[in-house]
């Protein structure tokens, strides 16, 4: 594989110019509509009218926790014992959010677990079962962060007033959380009874898989001190989801509470948790909008609050995670990832797809 961090890619035929502009269209309809929504020209002039100085804060903090994620997804795969360097990390998770952003279903996540499948000058492959477990823990901490400081700010805000729909928008993250938690615990009696039903071998090597899985889940425990590091950075990782907004509502002039944002950022992040549009377009705005709703004695351009925070969240790092990925050079190596090096590592029966075949 090419040095996917010296040098750029040098073509950009892997970027799916169809689905962009579409995403833009979708955009700028979700834009037409606020606009329209909340006065129009007021929601224009509130706009242009913010205060950039607390702008820049806001986009240098958004900036910050995806240094923060890829510091924390380098710990993880360390855990699990392969060593990547930061810089290899960071612009892989980039580049993963960027067609994630691009494409439905978390399709940067099977990205990345496909580009550390092949060799690299920067690392050996690493098996589908440690970098799956690594990005299932990044889930698992996110869910838990979310969820804690959700609830947290939400009772120091709503107390017992919280709508049902919101309360069980919580309960349905933190179930997830307890099966996942759950399955880590009944992995080993349960796969160690599955592997008397035959001795295929198809079948033993997909048990094989499942162990290989259940052991990465399980490090946090088994390296405390290193878990905690990595749980108070995603701690950190969503705190910056809270500064945010509460950062572009200051640019707007309005004197909204941090428990305030920070509970209409986390809520909305659970209700974004499984995006029915690529990049939850729409689904995430419309979200802000309803959670904006809540508080009726708003001083701000609702429609102008929820424009500058998706434009710092998702277009302007749309922008920015694109060219990391041109740059660092995984534009390329995303094209050498074929759905047979994924699914290798679960079947090592099948014959291993060279860099050179896969391309």
């Amino acid at each position: 594989m090419s040095n996917a961090l010296s040098s750029p890619a040098s073509s950009n035929s892997w970027l799916p110019r169809g689905r962009l502009w579409w995403l833009i269209g979708l955009g700028g309809v979700t834009w037409a509509l606020l606009i329209g929504l909340f006065g129009g020209q007021a929601a224009l002039q509130a706009i242009v009218g913010a205060d950039v100085r607390w702008l820049a804060l806001a986009v240098l903090v958004h900036y910050s926790s995806f240094a923060v994620r890829g510091w924390r997804w380098q710990q993880l795969l360390g855990m699990m014992g392969h060593r990547l360097g930061y810089r290899y990390t960071t612009g892989l998770l980039l580049a993963g959010w960027f067609v994630s952003a691009l494409l439905p279903a978390r399709a940067g996540d099977l990205m990345r677990i496909g580009v550390l499948r092949l060799d690299s000058p920067q690392h050996r492959p690493v098996p589908v079962a440690a970098s799956l477990g690594s990005i299932v823990l990044e889930r698992a901490l996110d869910i838990l962060a979310i969820v804690g400081l959700g609830l947290g700010f939400g009772w120091v805000v709503l107390r017992a007033q919280a709508p049902g729909w919101l309360v069980a928008s919580y309960a349905a993250a933190a179930g997830l959380l307890a099966l996942l938690a759950v399955g880590v615990v009944l992995a080993p009696p349960v796969l160690g009874w599955l592997r008397r039903w035959s001795q295929h071998r198809f079948w033993q090597t997909l048990l094989n898989f499942g162990e290989q899985l259940a052991a990465s889940l399980r490090v946090l425990v088994q390296q405390p001190r290193r878990g905690v590091l990595v749980a108070l950075a995603s701690l950190y990782i969503w705190l910056c989801d809270a500064l945010v907004v509460w950062l572009v509502l200051r640019s707007l002039g309005a004197a909204l509470p941090l428990d305030m944002a920070a509970f209409v950022a986390l809520t909305v992040d659970v209700l974004a948790a499984a995006p029915l549009t690529p990049g939850g377009i729409g689904q995430i705005d419309a979200a802000y909008v309803a959670l904006f709703a809540l508080w009726p004695t708003t001083t701000f351009n609702v429609g102008a609050a929820v424009l500058l925070i998706r434009l710092i969240t998702y277009w302007s790092f749309l922008a920015f995670s694109g060219v990391i990925t041109l740059l660092t050079g995984f534009g390329e190596v995303m094209q050498r990832v074929h759905p047979a090096t994924v699914a290798h590592d679960a079947n090592p029966a099948a014959p291993a797809v060279s860099p050179e075949q896969s391309a």
